[in-house]
């Protein structure tokens, strides 16, 4: 299969995880994340309609460096009660949120948004759901897993990938969406862009 030059895709995005997906896929890309600020919530704003809108501004800011690229960006955020849980700023507020997500389900949604190249400049964009529950974690599992410090730079802090998984019964949904970024809707989405996204992968597979 053809190969996209990596300067064909951009990531909007600096996070770890998201860019270890699409590796993981053989999409070859650049990473140039949106550095402007996230705008807040609206008072009437549903949670899907949030993180959609701003996949849609990580996006539209990213593009207009990259005239000739098709751009990729996403959001995550975890709901619980309707009430949005972004990234902890330390420690204490972690332990919160945690305590908060003990014992019950709870929502992960990604916002996520794809750029076509050329012109007119076209943006397809959606919102994926997935719910996850959590057992219910001691002070003691608390504890340990703050020591961890995974639960750095992650929505509702914590990560599924990881050592978060000891707490987690089950998953109902795709299991990428948690980790930020839903393959089967950014199949999806280039499908609707009328991109043959299997034309763009690398194949080109090597045993360790």
């Amino acid at each position: 299969m053809a190969r996209g030059k990596e300067s064909d895709w951009i990531l909007a995005s600096a996070s770890p995880r998201r860019s270890e997906i699409l590796r993981q896929l053989g999409l070859r890309f650049t990473i140039d994340p949106c550095r402007d600020p996230e705008p807040r919530q609206n008072p009437s704003e549903s949670p899907s309609g949030y993180v959609r809108r701003i996949s849609r501004m990580k996006a539209a800011a990213v593009a207009k460096r990259h005239p000739d690229s098709r751009v990729i960006a996403a959001d995550t955020i975890v709901v619980v009660n309707n009430a949005i849980l972004g990234k902890p700023s330390d420690r204490a507020e972690a332990e919160d949120m945690l305590r908060r997500l003990s014992g019950r389900r709870h929502e992960v949604l990604t916002g996520l948004c794809l750029i076509a190249a050329g012109e007119p400049r076209r943006a397809y964009s959606s919102a994926t759901r997935s719910e996850v529950y959590f057992r219910r974690m001691s002070g003691d599992d608390i504890g340990w897993y703050l020591n961890t410090e995974e639960y750095r730079d992650k929505a509702g802090a914590y990560g599924i990938q990881g050592y978060a998984s000891l707490f987690i019964d089950r998953v109902e949904g795709c299991y990428f969406n948690v980790v930020g970024f839903p393959i089967s809707e950014f199949t999806r989405l280039c499908r609707r862009a009328k991109i043959n996204l299997l034309e763009n992968l690398s194949t080109d597979f090597q045993a360790d």
